[in-house]
């Protein structure tokens, strides 16, 4: 048996564990493996890609954190117009240098980064110099808008991440003026409303998870692809899940009903993440998810009302029978995968 996968085509992870195993199991001979084993060896132009890449994504963060620190230093001394004329030049520069580079370069995306990051610095200077009484939330509601052109402008998954971000910060602290809260982290762990708005809030991400999903398939070339993108909105799915059943589990009268909704949307990540769309990230943010609610409600039942030693040796053993369980599932998933894609 042979394989001629190669590092451009190929995960190099998942054809080394597809050769380790058939090795294992006697399907290949040593001799065999040597040869597509090397084959997954990053050589010199993948290092110098790398390097390429990360330098320039480094580019545009260092010239966005020079452009705070300038404001910051001589915000005083700098006319109302002089700060928006910087701030106004430097997004120009940097779009006519995205302009004038080839379609798909490199540095010309990394620019449109740049400029996606100075527009919402834009939107800060205005607001603190005019001091319009507008909330927080519409600040990075109206920076998401305005990073949406240049996401498709570039047409590559790092400036939807922004997106991302940015659009779901806005969210958290549009919720926290509905409900009335001081701020995001009060309204995240105060009692009186974490539960409505860690439903509020896993809704919102289950739904962008689902139109994320849409997109890759249906507009990847405007930059809807790779897996990052899941992975962030997933991992918040999973912290919104786990909060909203702690919070139902803790609460003076558990509500059954919550937990039972942050239950389901772990399983149905799962399931995605498992038959769909495959991503062992993703299935073992949600395992971990899943292990903290399952230990939680057992220390519920075990712990209410007294505080036995045996119960605490209980949740011990369940915690490590659950934490192996789920490490021999993730890695027979793992190597199924592996397995398919070969």
């Amino acid at each position: 048996m042979t394989m001629t996968s190669t590092p451009a085509t190929g995960d190099r992870r998942a054809i080394r564990q597809a050769l380790a195993d058939w090795r294992a199991e006697g399907r290949v001979a040593a001799g065999s493996v040597a040869r597509p084993w090397a084959g997954t060896e990053p050589e010199a132009a993948d290092w110098h890609r790398w390097l390429d890449h990360a330098l320039l994504a480094l580019g545009p963060v260092l010239l966005c954190a020079g452009v705070i620190v300038f404001f910051a230093f001589n915000w005083q001394d700098l006319h109302k117009f002089a700060k928006f004329g910087v701030l106004a030049a430097a997004i120009s520069l940097l779009a006519g240098f995205a302009l004038v580079r080839p379609g798909g370069d490199m540095a010309g995306r990394a620019a449109l980064g740049g400029a996606q990051a100075l527009a919402g610095v834009l939107l800060a200077v205005i607001g603190q110099t005019y001091q319009t009484g507008a909330d927080a939330w519409q600040l990075f509601a109206l920076w998401a808008l305005l990073a949406v052109p240049w996401a498709l402008a570039a047409r590559v998954a790092p400036h939807w991440w922004l997106v991302i971000v940015i659009g779901n910060v806005a969210l958290l602290r549009y919720l926290s003026v509905r409900l009335g809260v001081g701020g995001m982290f009060e309204l995240l762990f105060d009692a009186r409303h974490a539960r409505t708005t860690t439903l509020l809030l896993l809704g919102a991400v289950l739904f962008q998870l689902a139109l994320w999903a849409w997109l890759c398939a249906h507009a990847a070339a405007f930059g809807f692809r790779g897996q990052t993108g899941a992975r962030i909105l997933a991992a918040m799915a999973c912290f919104h899940a786990g909060f909203v059943g702690l919070s139902a589990l803790f609460a003076n009268r558990p509500d059954l009903s919550a937990f039972g909704l942050a239950a389901l949307a772990l399983l149905a990540l799962g399931w995605w993440f498992r038959q769909r769309a495959f991503d062992i990230v993703v299935l073992s943010l949600a395992s971990l998810t899943g292990i903290v609610l399952v230990v939680a409600a057992v220390g519920r039942l075990l712990l209410e009302g007294k505080a036995d030693f045996g119960a605490f040796l209980l949740l011990g053993l369940l915690t490590v029978g659950m934490a192996a369980g789920a490490a021999a599932w993730l890695m027979q998933a793992y190597r199924a995968q592996a397995v398919e894609l070969s």
